[in-house]
């Protein structure tokens, strides 16, 4: 048995990664909202950060765990008192597929007549929890998330 062999038979195996459940979401949901609320967008999005060098970029994380986090997330605003907005979804969805290893970008949009902005995550450059006929009338950002 070569060396090579042994330390690759050693390694431990990468553990799947886990989708987080609805209610996990609505937490992150809540306090994303919390913080946006208390620390304001620019320290909200400091604090992302912090998390992020968290994050395990090493994982593959393939499109099926992307689109079962976007759903548990999707499905914790449909529950979420009152209504979440764009910018708390995406962050919520950035910071939990960061989390479990998936490259994506937090996108910012504006629009000016009539004036709007919008928030959503792009995984393989496409919208993820919006479609691309919504987010093609913004003028996207430079990002605040690399």
């Amino acid at each position: 048995m070569g060396v090579e062999r042994a330390v690759t038979e050693n390694a431990p195996a990468r553990a799947p990664v886990r989708v987080p459940g609805v209610w996990r979401c609505l937490a992150v949901l809540v306090a994303v909202r919390a913080s946006l609320i208390a620390l304001k967008f620019g320290r909200t999005v400091r604090l992302v950060r912090w998390v992020e060098r968290c994050a395990r970029t090493d994982r593959g994380v393939g499109p099926s765990t992307v689109e079962a986090i976007e759903r548990s997330v999707a499905m914790a605003a449909a529950l979420f008192p009152g209504r979440a907005l764009c910018l708390e979804q995406s962050l919520t969805l950035y910071v939990l597929l960061r989390l479990a290893g998936a490259t994506v970008r937090l996108r910012l949009g504006v629009q000016a007549y009539p004036f709007g902005a919008h928030a959503w995550v792009e995984y393989l450059g496409r919208p993820l929890n919006d479609i691309e006929e919504h987010v093609a009338f913004f003028a996207p950002l430079p990002d605040v998330l690399p």
